[in-house]
């Protein structure tokens, strides 16, 4: 057994005075934990955003932090730093027996046929925006992306079809992920905090009036399959509870995604063989995947894991401690920060061959390099606290690629260089100027 050691044994990777290394790390998102990994190993400590976390990046502590089997971690005081203020009551902001219960209410707004309901309504939306993007022939791809993805959510969220509805919720509701994103913690007059504040109130109006509605006449959106969900015992959601969940989906639904999309369609554009090999395959599925077909599309699922791999929805996902713990063999005392980073376990090199590299086949048959630990893929984290939209999150991305590869090739600049924005998820920082070419039919 290895001895134990203390965070004071811990090295640590301090930065900057007072800032430590946030700065660096805005300006660099991947080189900087990648080169903390390997200079401290696989527990360090770290300065960011005025904290002393410990973060953890080898697949067995990752796994005992997500799956918490003795219940020594809390979620939502980990998230609460950041999304506390603004996505207050959603699944990441609420702690065990609370979160069971809320999990079970929503489970069955992500069954298979929920799924396909959504898929139904979103699926031409994407393909008459894909079209118009390629008659374009060229388009800065991360804000229409972004677009696309917000009215998707209004879409199968909401049930909005009305432009003018749509625009004023996308409006409302960029305004909170400013504020999610600001630097400044209180809400002083002009600040990103203080409007996404009021832009929270004004959304809230909105969908209790919404909400009012749909427990009369339900539709097939999510939020009144919210309004309709009842757990073994009769209890269903109350009207807040609701709303915090709305809009709390409403940020994973689009934003998560849209980085991902994004960094997919750069992927494919650096490497014309994979648009060649995604294209001969989905022009031998349907014209329009549904959940079941879009397990088909093999070779594009290697692609939107690789995507993920190489750049996570969520790089580092916090928890802190409840009480006295040991992971890794170091002791932590309750009240301790920590991070299980998802980055550094998707670049491990005890894990993947070449982790640096985009690479596809590695999810492939004999490879399966996901499978050489439990643990070495967690995009969407595990344990109780697994994203419970990941596989919407997947059917969009197949969606997108799957229309995509059928009808373009694309392109980037010449001599173009990518620099990454880490934040709220990794993304092109110019919002990737990308060319498209229809192919001919």
């Amino acid at each position: 057994m290895s001895p134990t050691r203390t965070m004071a044994q811990l090295p640590s990777a301090r930065g900057a005075p007072v800032v430590g290394n946030t700065l660096r790390w805005l300006r660099r998102p991947l080189d900087t934990p990648v080169q903390a990994h390997r200079t401290h190993g696989d527990v360090f400590r770290y300065d960011i955003f005025f904290q002393r976390p410990v973060v953890f990046a080898h697949p067995d502590a990752i796994g005992r932090i997500l799956t918490d089997p003795d219940g020594d971690l809390s979620t939502a005081r980990g998230w609460e730093p950041f999304f506390g203020r603004l996505m207050k009551g959603g699944l990441l902001l609420r702690d065990h027996d609370d979160h069971r219960s809320h999990r079970s209410l929503m489970r069955g707004a992500f069954s298979s046929s929920a799924l396909q309901g959504y898929l139904d309504v979103m699926t031409p939306r994407i393909e008459a925006r894909i079209d118009a993007w390629i008659d374009r022939g060229e388009v800065v791809l991360l804000p229409e992306v972004q677009r696309l993805l917000l009215e998707l959510a209004g879409v199968s969220l909401l049930g909005v079809e009305a432009p003018d509805e749509l625009d004023r919720l996308i409006r409302a509701f960029e305004a909170i992920a400013r504020g999610v994103m600001g630097l400044v913690g209180v809400p002083l007059p002009g600040t990103a905090l203080a409007r996404g504040l009021r832009a929270r109130a004004d959304l809230s109006r909105f969908l209790k009036e919404r909400i009012a509605a749909r427990r009369k006449a339900p539709g097939p959106d999510l939020t009144s399959q919210l309004c309709s969900a009842t757990d073994e015992h009769g209890a269903v959601l109350t009207d807040e509870e609701i709303v915090d969940h709305v809009i709390f989906l409403w940020m994973a639904a689009h934003d998560t995604t849209t980085g991902s999309a994004v960094m997919a369609a750069y992927e494919l554009a650096r490497h014309r063989e994979w648009q060649d090999r995604l294209r001969e395959e989905a022009l031998g599925l349907p014209d329009r995947l549904d959940v079941q077909t879009s397990a088909q599309a093999t070779q594009a699922g290697w692609v939107i894991h690789e995507t993920l791999r190489l750049y996570p929805p969520i790089g580092s996902i916090p928890r802190r401690t409840l009480r006295q713990t040991t992971i890794a063999d170091v002791v932590l005392p309750a009240d301790t920060p920590l991070r299980a980073a998802i980055l550094l376990l998707h670049r491990h090199p005890e894990v993947w061959t070449d982790p640096e590299r985009f690479d596809p086949e590695r999810f492939a048959e004999p490879r399966q390099e996901h499978r050489r630990h439990r643990h070495a893929f967690r995009p969407f984290g595990t344990g109780a606290h697994a994203c419970l939209g990941m596989r919407l999150a997947q059917l969009q991305l197949h969606a997108m690629l799957h229309h995509l590869m059928r009808h373009a090739r694309l392109r980037l600049p010449d001599d173009y260089v990518l620099k990454l924005s880490p934040a709220p998820s990794l993304r092109p920082a110019d919002g990737l100027p990308l060319r498209l070419q229809r192919v001919p039919r």
